[in-house]
């Protein structure tokens, strides 16, 4: 072996001592923040306990401590909720450049858990310690590399998530974030299952410009980590802190290794993280959240994920009826009884903020009890209701209150068919009200449609005319 051999072997051991060595102290602080904030002593890190106070404290002195004097930059805690029993910790890492030191990237991780239940504690080590540890070493990382930052970098430890995002809602709503130009936020929720997972994902991509090329970019990814990319967040079942943000028209990715782990069980403790996996993962954010400080053509899309959609101007879904229909006699006699009915549909709304328009039509079969017979009529059903909602991120309730109006294309009672000529009507006009509840893109609800309209060209013997009265249970799928 040559001595340029020799020497050039030297090199490469030493760099590659220097980056073994690097990654383990990363590793070994990242180990040291999740046993520490999903530790017994700290009962599940409850929103608004003293619990989630020292949680609290602990981040801010890991980031305090790391701050040096060459860039005096803020770090902060501040109270909201009622008697201020929550806090939000703040971190913000001044850019350099003149124009984009103004322009923000937010990375945030919720600390807050689930606390103690019938004697159980829920230490939520991946959910969501294990975001904030990795949040926490982001903020120390690129505090060293604030000098070649040409954007501003805000780091959010988000308390209240566990209750409704809470704390994430709080800050876009109530703080000088707002007057912000946020160019993209980062939800890091769950990122210590990596092993059982087979990937990090990255929800989201869709809402930047070249958003799967930036993310999927070699240089960026360390060796040995699998990244996943998602244009949009899809789940309805789940949200986390990228919601309130979205709402509000920002770039968001929502950074996950899933839902391997226990989470929201006892069972979700530090001993059953994957450490090298999160320290592969933390890597990589800090490549790629220096590199989009730093790239002066980042944008959004313009694009946003159905969930975070709250003020569509048009919406258009399908629905099924599924209840029952009785005839209700104006005079004397007692209601019929009850028969099922159903109906199947197309709905559409067109959405002015708290209220909307929402036209509808429908193929429904209604039965009724009737004392000739049993009465079954094949209908199409047109229904217009003006709505009252309350809606965000995709999630809500509603009630309507409309008219209807319906024909009768056909009818059997007792196997034959219906006399619309001399003894029943075909049409119908009558009321319309429910209510529903929405998590997109489902809704189910309650609807009920009340004639208005006599069903009988004439009076029976009691001088009673027969009306319908339907009752539904809907579900519907909305686009």
């Amino acid at each position: 072996m040559t001595n340029k051999h020799i020497l050039l072997t030297l090199v490469l051991f030493t760099l590659s001592f220097f980056v073994s060595k690097s990654q383990t102290s990363l590793t070994s602080n990242l180990e040291k923040h999740v046993y520490t904030l999903a530790s017994d002593s700290l009962q599940g890190r409850a929103a608004g306990t003293i619990h989630a106070q020292k949680a609290a404290n602990y981040i801010i002195n890991e980031w305090t401590d790391s701050d040096t004097d060459i860039h005096p930059d803020t770090t902060f805690m501040y109270s909201f909720g009622e008697n201020d029993k929550y806090q939000n910790i703040v971190k913000i890492i001044t850019g350099n450049d003149e124009k984009l030191k103004n322009e923000y990237i937010v990375i945030g991780a919720h600390y807050d858990h689930l606390g103690v239940k019938k004697g159980e504690i829920y230490n939520g080590a991946d959910d969501n310690a294990s975001g904030v540890a990795t949040l926490i070493e982001l903020g120390k990382a690129l505090k060293k590399n604030q000098s070649n930052l040409k954007r501003s970098v805000m780091l959010v430890a988000f308390d209240a998530e566990e209750i409704g995002l809470v704390g994430s809602k709080h800050f876009i709503n109530h703080t000088s974030a707002t007057d912000m130009d946020i160019k993209l936020m980062f939800s890091i929720d769950m990122v210590g299952w990596y092993k059982a997972s087979g990937a990090v994902n990255y929800a989201g991509t869709g809402t930047i410009k070249n958003g799967k090329e930036l993310l999927k970019n070699p240089n960026l990814i360390p060796a040995g980590l699998n990244v996943s990319v998602k244009n949009f967040e899809r789940s309805i079942f789940t949200a986390t802190d990228t919601q309130p943000f979205a709402i509000k028209g920002v770039p968001t990715l929502a950074v996950t290794t899933g839902t391997k782990s226990p989470y929201h069980k006892p069972e979700d403790d530090a001993h059953l993280i994957d450490y090298e996996g999160m320290t592969l993962i933390t890597e990589h954010l800090i490549n790629l959240i220096g590199h989009i400080a730093n790239d002066t053509e980042f944008n959004a899309s313009g694009k946003i994920a159905k969930k975070h959609r709250e003020n569509q101007l048009f919406t258009f879904g399908i629905t099924g009826n599924l209840g029952t229909n009785y005839h209700h006699y104006t005079a004397g006699a007692t209601d019929g009884k009850t028969a099922s009915s159903s109906g199947i549909g197309l709905m559409s709304q067109v959405n002015f903020g708290r209220f909307a328009i929402r036209p509808e039509v429908y193929y429904e079969i209604l039965n009724a009890k009737h004392p000739n017979g049993d009465i079954s009529t094949n209908n199409l059903t047109v229904p217009i209701s003006l709505v009252m909602q309350n809606m965000e991120g995709g999630a809500g309730v509603d009630v309507f209150l409309g008219g209807y109006y319906s024909y009768r294309f056909n009818g059997k009672q007792n196997g034959e068919k219906i006399d619309f000529v001399n003894t029943f009507n075909r049409n119908e006009t009558g009321l319309t009200f429910g209510f529903g509840f929405q998590v997109k893109p489902f809704k189910i609800g309650f609807t009920s449609r009340q004639a208005l309209t006599n069903f009988t060209q004439s009076p029976n013997s009691d001088n009673a005319h027969i009306r319908n009265r339907a009752n539904y249970f809907t579900v519907s799928y909305v686009f």
